[in-house]
């Protein structure tokens, strides 16, 4: 897709008729549009949301209309606003217009009507088409999806709240981006057509007419398993947030302890402290482990354990029955069946004659193997009886000295926390102010993690519970179910669905975690050209961002550090989507390749990096998209100019008419070169 140019006519502060083309040079690509604060550059970038799609949330006033043409209307006039775009896609010209007519009452209350879209597609012949209006909306979402179009149309209110969501350490936009980049709409759509977690889904269905014909019970077991799987939910986003948290609390702890050991005064404490913290959590790995090697053989053994008794007097019994013929390994009725109707023996001998003694001396058998003969069974009983109690020899010792590690494991970290609290204690009553609210702070986030951390043990507990509880549930609802003829069909019906939703979710997971890597790839790469490779970034499976800064920016930058990281972060993000959709135009063999290269309209890239990779910024941001646009404040402007010097191919100035009223503004043609 190619932007050729935008038409504005009484829209927000631009009062009548004012255009801007965009430069479709190859080599330069960039316009360039400077404005001054409060003249409109953000409702410039925000035009092509609501030509396109009608999209106001970037307004806090959700009306367009010129506010000097609103105040000049009297009742019963009727006034219009409109936006023109003019672009090319797949080699055909289109001019995409919406209109949004307003009326002033007779109250004086100004109202506004819905929006029309308008689509024109130019013929190779110099001809217009108008399309029918009912198709307007779909050819636009064919020439650029709404869940793409923000990736291309980036603007500065989001940056905001993805930098917010950066800063914690995980952000929906990157799971959002790699979701839609796939292009697997259907999918997604078939994940939540089949879900079994869902009432209205169509394994939902499937429970529900089964239940009409369960019993009470069936009922209430399925109606446990779908609160099971909302509870589930429920604490899974409770552990992801716990655990977000966790990442900052626990960053926290440790910068203040840096910060603690750099005091003269409590340096010797915290140096003991990060000491016997260390050996407080070896303590508590090593009682941990002791516990689940307990819980493990007590899970295994205690039965053999208890059981010796009733086994060993079992045993001394089947002493007795010795008389009883053992059998023949392995050796069953079908066998010797077999042999007979075969008329021939394993050892070759004739069976032909069902009165030989080799063919009687095989009937015989059928009276001591299985099924008829207890025999092998004994024989079994006996060398697995003798097994459990082989492997339960130990147990009582085992278990006796387990206890007594955690026993002691317990009281050595009563000791290290009585130590650690005594050192707490001395370094808050230090005399310096600064060392005692420091340490308070930090005995608070330590508070604060204890209790996340429990608070996740909890959780991922309950989940279990859950877990072990809605598996024997479902296994009991087939039980019962089954029973019934009539809910076969239905039930293996419910399978196939159950198969198809198992064989869809694990092709998109596949998917979505090669596209997540490749994203991740992206970033990384453009990093190096930015940073020379003093930051990188990871994205975990739950989208959890985790960043790796040796340097950023210098001492002239307005941001702080984790300001700057995230700016950082969204940018590359930025180039990452880009990036991966060019590679899909070029990928024939993909069904779900996106079809064209888009245009890249950014809302002031540069104001939030330091002046040291703003030279960086801009030798890339021409390699983004085959056509780049830059609203951008004129400071930032001016170095852009500078930088992007030769791929900068229109440049225009948006400036307010007067200063004191900022509701009506220019845009003013400085070159094209």
């Amino acid at each position: 897709m190619l932007l050729k140019k935008l038409t504005l006519y009484n829209f927000r502060p631009f009062k009548g008729e004012h255009e801007i083309s965009f430069s479709t040079d190859k080599e330069k690509n960039v316009t360039l549009v400077m404005a001054e604060n409060g003249a409109g550059k953000t409702t410039l970038a925000q035009a092509f949301q609501w030509v396109l799609y009608g999209r106001t949330e970037g307004f806090k006033n959700k009306s367009v209309l010129n506010s000097l043409i609103e105040k000049e209307m009297i009742s019963g006039t009727v006034e219009n606003v409109k936006v023109e775009l003019e672009l090319e896609h797949n080699g055909v010209e289109y001019v995409i217009a919406r209109t949004q007519t307003y009326k002033k009452d007779i109250n004086g209350i100004t109202k506004q009507e819905p929006s029309i879209l308008d689509v024109i597609n130019k013929q190779s012949d110099g001809q217009t088409n108008f399309n029918n209006p009912l198709k307007n909306i779909s050819l636009v979402s064919n020439i650029l999806p709404e869940s793409l179009s923000k990736y291309f149309f980036f603007d500065g209110e989001r940056i905001e709240k993805m930098a917010g969501e950066v800063n914690e350490g995980k952000s929906d936009e990157f799971k959002t981006a790699v979701q839609n980049l796939l292009g697997l709409t259907a999918l997604m759509k078939a994940i939540e057509h089949l879900n079994p977690g869902s009432k209205d889904s169509v394994i939902g269905r499937y429970n529900s007419q089964i239940d009409q014909y369960g019993d009470q019970q069936t009922r209430e077991l399925r109606d446990k398993i779908y609160k099971a799987n909302e509870d589930l939910e429920n604490n899974n986003k409770r552990i992801d947030d716990l655990e977000s948290q966790l990442k900052y609390y626990n960053a926290e702890i440790e910068k203040a302890k840096v910060e603690l050991s750099s005091y003269a005064e409590s340096e010797k404490a915290q140096n003991q402290l990060n000491q016997l913290n260390m050996e407080l959590q070896r303590e508590k790995e090593h009682k941990a482990n002791t516990i689940t090697t307990l819980m493990n053989n007590f899970s295994k053994e205690t039965y053999n354990y208890f059981s010796r008794k009733l086994i060993k007097d079992a045993l001394e019994i089947l002493k007795e029955t010795d008389h009883i013929d053992k059998g023949i390994p392995d050796v069953r009725a079908e066998t010797i069946k077999f042999l007979m109707d075969r008329k021939k023996c394993l050892c070759g001998a004739d069976l032909s004659d069902p009165t030989s003694d080799a063919s009687q001396h095989l009937m015989d058998l059928l009276k001591y193997i299985p099924p008829q003969s207890l025999g092998t069974s004994i024989s079994q009983f006996v060398d697995r009886s003798n097994g459990n109690i082989r492997s339960s020899s130990n147990y009582y010792e085992n278990i006796k000295s387990q206890l007594s590690t955690i026993r002691g494991c317990s009281l050595k970290i009563e000791e290290k926390e009585n130590e650690i609290g005594d050192i707490d204690k001395n370094i808050l009553n230090i005399s310096n102010e600064k060392i005692a609210n420091l340490k308070s702070r930090q005995m608070d986030y330590e508070k604060t993690v204890k209790d996340f951390n429990q608070q996740l043990i909890n959780l991922k507990a309950e989940n279990l519970k859950i877990e072990q509880d809605r598996v024997a549930d479902e296994a009991e609802i087939n039980r019962l179910q089954m029973k019934v003829q009539r809910n076969q069909n239905i039930e293996i019906q419910r399978q196939y669905a159950k198969s198809a939703y198992d064989i869809i979710k694990k092709t998109y997971d596949y998917q979505e975690n090669q596209t997540r890597e490749s994203l991740e790839k992206e970033i990384n790469e453009l990093f190096k050209q930015i940073y020379a490779g003093g930051m990188t970034i990871s994205i975990d499976d739950k989208y959890r961002i985790t960043t790796y800064v040796n340097e950023l920016g210098d001492d002239n930058t307005n941001l702080d550090a984790n300001t700057a990281k995230s700016y950082s972060i969204i940018f590359a993000f930025i180039v990452g989507v880009i990036s991966l959709a060019k590679s899909k135009v070029n990928d024939k063999t993909n069904e779900n390749s996106i079809t064209d290269e888009y245009p890249l309209v950014m809302d002031a890239p540069l104001s939030s990096f330091d002046q040291r990779r703003i030279k960086n910024i801009c030798e890339v941001i021409p390699n983004i998209a085959r056509q780049v646009i830059i609203f951008i404040k004129d400071a930032d402007g001016n170095i852009a100019k500078r930088e992007m010097k030769g791929k900068i191919g229109i440049e225009y100035e948006v400036a307010l008419k007067d200063r004191e009223i900022p509701l009506d503004s220019t845009i003013t043609k400085v070159g094209e070169f």
